[in-house]
């Protein structure tokens, strides 16, 4: 199946939730159908947190706009236990089901893996603060953030933010596979800074070089 849960921003506070859109379309019924299947269990679907919805066209063109509502977990779980089980159904709320919990769980390690990166920050500062001090480089912060950010996720600082709708830290808005390539080179950042080794011998080292310096 396509993808059926989605988060609500960018960052790894975000929320999983699925939409009223994707319901209707993988339990075969019509989307207003669905609208009042919620309509009508709208105080049971409220104490599971906010009803949230927003205005879109169904179909690309011309047509009024309906309200898609998006469902947190919660929600979800309730409102699909009153559709009829055939197969189709089943088969997408078994789906559904895995989704919810791979998003949550994807979230859930991002978060970790950020207490952990927060843990390492100071240590990078440090180690950026002696460096600048032994060499004329403007904004050196900002430099090695913006080569640490481009080896993880092949973009700088702000186009990650650009792409991601989001004006975080960088590190809030990286996958887990983003955020683990993202510390390894910290790691490596770190001790390569700790030798003196120049901006350009640090990029090259990143990029699958090898590390020639003065001790």
């Amino acid at each position: 199946m396509n993808e059926l849960v989605f988060k609500t921003t960018a960052l790894s506070t975000a929320e999983p939730y699925t939409t009223s859109e994707v319901i209707a379309e993988y339990s075969e019924n019509s989307h207003h159908a669905i609208q009042q299947l919620i309509s009508k269990n709208k105080d049971n679907l409220e104490e599971f947190g906010i009803l949230a919805f927003e205005m879109r066209k169904l179909k690309p063109g011309r047509g009024a706009k309906a309200k898609i509502y998006h469902l947190n977990e919660q929600q979800t779980t309730f409102l699909i236990t009153l559709l009829k089980n055939t197969p189709n159904v089943v088969a997408f709320k078994s789906e559904l089901t895995r989704q919810f919990y791979a998003t949550r769980k994807e979230l859930q390690e991002r978060h970790s893996l950020r207490l952990e990166d927060k843990s390492k920050r100071k240590n990078l500062t440090d180690a950026i603060r002696d460096w600048s001090l032994k060499g004329n480089y403007p904004q050196p912060y900002s430099m090695l953030t913006n080569l640490l950010c481009k080896n993880a996720t092949g973009s700088s600082c702000k186009q990650l933010k650009e792409k991601r709708g989001a004006d975080a830290s960088v590190t809030e808005l990286m996958t887990v596979e983003e955020l683990e390539t993202y510390q390894q080179a910290e790691n490596k950042v770190i001790a390569m800074l700790s030798l003196n080794a120049d901006y350009q011998q640090i990029k090259a080292l990143l990029n699958g070089g090898t590390l020639q310096v003065a001790i």
